[in-house]
């Protein structure tokens, strides 16, 4: 999820008000907002992926001045239709088809709205935008051009202009191949035919190349006063929703909306998108959805507190929704913000009505949970191996005594052909294929084996084990002993070894874990198993039954 950096100076003058770090805190407590840090001048913020219209520091205090009551209400920014257009030409169907416009006046630019703006833009751009690809929005010095304004695609070797950031006019093709923006986007508008996008205005000066980079020509300053707004991009739905929400942001610092014609393929359309529609929904719903009884007056205090505004009809209300808040699709979404500004902490959790079960974590796990712990701090690092495995990977490569196991009928693949019965293989073959990492190798897993038992209804059993593998120049056997005396310790087992013979193992070097029946074994790795897998060094392994479903 995007995360802003929010100047708490310029933050502060757009709310009126100072706020300290508790009162913030509390504040955005209940909100989609999560606080991620704090210094001095900044706090960075975690906005959730639905909430787009908070991806500005002027979004945050339109937002926090509806939490503590300052203001109420849709914000009743000051529009003006004007006459400027932006002509959408039939050349950039196939290469970038979609493009919006809009004017801003009367802007007052510091370093803390510009920096602002131009994180909104970026945080746009990464999010809705797909890094570009979807939308792509360019800010612009409306007093530097004249409009109207045209969209329209060019060969690229005659296209000239300065790019930002530049001291001398370079064709596209120069843009592309030798900036560092025209290196990155460059590849979102290549095509067959060596076009280009532009926005121009009337006297067919070039003000960007989108989605790539702005020119020299319209850059902003603190001297800019009016600004016009491209967004150009794949999606139609995606751009006029980028530019109702970067257009809002940045009419919070008290600048006006100048609504433009966007001319394409015969239609005309105003943008940015200045009215708000309405969404209706039955109290009964909102309550059932709460899970509270509350009262008209008070969804309509909250609704309200969420900057929308609302209308009361009979014991439904119609919630009114301004152009930038995207993440209104469905009645529960109003459900949703009336949850989350009543509070979620004042809300009793409750089991829900006809609940046959209530979950919780299977013992199996709870063990699991604990040993794992037990075993990272012993200095091991947790393995997890298929479940499916094979004959040959279980039983020949390792030179294990072959038992019969549960086969899959007609298995996909000859890889994945019966269900292990072990634990060791797995972790053998893993040590087999890391013999390039650096020793100590200490690796443990802790997961389930299925084992043939005809005395069951469904002639298997199912276990949950742990084992571990020890391998480095000097290990023996003492070396893991020590650790399985610790986890079988710490489940309270009374145990006991007793010598055994394994395949796998050295013999004298291996002993079976008593307690009561056998439950384990332990040992050193017989050194042709470890020639035959390519492994170096001395390995000590241990596998221990910790539950039995």
């Amino acid at each position: 999820m995007p995360v802003l950096e929010i100047d708490k100076e310029y933050l502060y003058s757009l709310l009126g008000m100072r706020l300290s770090r508790d009162e913030l805190v509390e504040i955005l407590e209940d909100t989609k907002v999560n606080i991620e840090g704090f210094s001095d001048e900044s706090v960075e913020l975690e906005i959730t992926s639905d909430r787009l219209d908070l991806l500005s520091t002027e979004g945050i205090a339109r937002m926090i001045k509806g939490i503590i009551g300052k203001e109420l209400g849709i914000p009743k920014y000051p529009v003006e239709h004007r006459e400027e257009e932006l002509v959408v030409d039939e050349s950039v169907k196939n290469v970038r088809p979609f493009a919006v416009g809009a004017i801003l006046l009367d802007v007052r630019l510091n370093d803390s709205v510009i920096k602002s703006i131009i994180q909104c833009q970026e945080k746009i751009h990464e999010t809705l935008g797909r890094k570009r690809r979807r939308v792509a929005i360019g800010i612009h010095d409306l007093d530097a051009v004249k409009p109207p304004f045209r969209y329209i695609a060019r060969p690229m070797d005659e296209v000239k202009f300065i790019p930002l950031g530049e001291n001398r006019e370079m064709t596209a093709r120069e843009i592309l191949e030798n900036t560092e923006k025209g290196r990155e986007y460059g590849n979102l508008i290549r095509n067959e035919e060596g076009l280009v996008p532009l926005i121009e205005d009337s006297m067919g000066r070039v003000m960007s190349m989108p989605p790539v980079i702005n020119s020299e020509l319209t850059r902003l300053s603190e001297r800019t006063r009016n600004l016009f707004i491209d967004v150009t991009g794949t999606d139609e739905k995606s751009i006029r929703t980028s530019l109702s929400i970067l257009v809002h942001s940045i009419a919070e610092t008290g600048a006006r909306i100048g609504v433009i014609t966007v001319r394409d393929s015969g239609k005309t359309i105003k943008q940015p998108d200045v009215e708000p529609r309405r969404m209706r929904v039955s109290m009964d719903y909102i309550r059932r959805m709460l899970g509270e009884e509350i009262e008209q007056k008070d969804v309509v205090n909250l609704l309200r507190r969420g900057r929308l505004d609302v209308e009361l009809v009979g014991d439904e209300i119609d919630v009114i929704i301004p152009p930038y808040r995207t993440d209104f699709l469905h009645p529960a979404d109003v459900a949703e913000e009336v949850i989350v500004l009543y509070g979620l902490n004042r809300l009793k959790p409750q089991l829900p009505r006809n609940v046959m079960t209530v979950g919780s974590i299977h013992p199996s796990e709870k063990i699991s949970r604990k040993l794992r712990m037990l075993m990272v701090g012993l200095g091991y690092q947790e393995v997890m191996n298929y479940m499916l495995s094979n004959k040959e990977s279980l039983f020949k490569s390792i030179g294990r005594k072959e038992t019969e196991v549960v086969e899959i009928g007609n298995p996909v693949s000859s890889s994945y052909t019966v269900l292990r019965d072990s634990l060791i293989p797995g972790l053998l073959h893993f040590l087999s294929r890391n013999v390039h990492s650096p020793y100590p190798q200490k690796i443990f897993e802790i997961g389930d084996v299925v084992l043939v038992d005809r005395s069951r209804p469904y002639r298997t059993r199912s276990e949950r084990r742990l084992a571990a593998a020890y391998s480095d120049d000097s290990v023996g056997f003492e070396d893991i002993q020590s650790h399985l005396f610790a986890v079988l310790k710490s489940m309270r087992i009374d145990f006991k070894l007793r010598e055994a013979n394994n395949s796998v193992f050295i013999e004298g070097r291996c002993a079976e874990v008593i307690s009561g029946d056998a439950i384990g074994v332990i040992g050193e790795v017989n050194p042709e198993v470890l020639s035959g897998l390519g492994i170096p060094s001395p390995t000590a392994m241990f596998e221990v039954k910790v539950y039995e479903y």
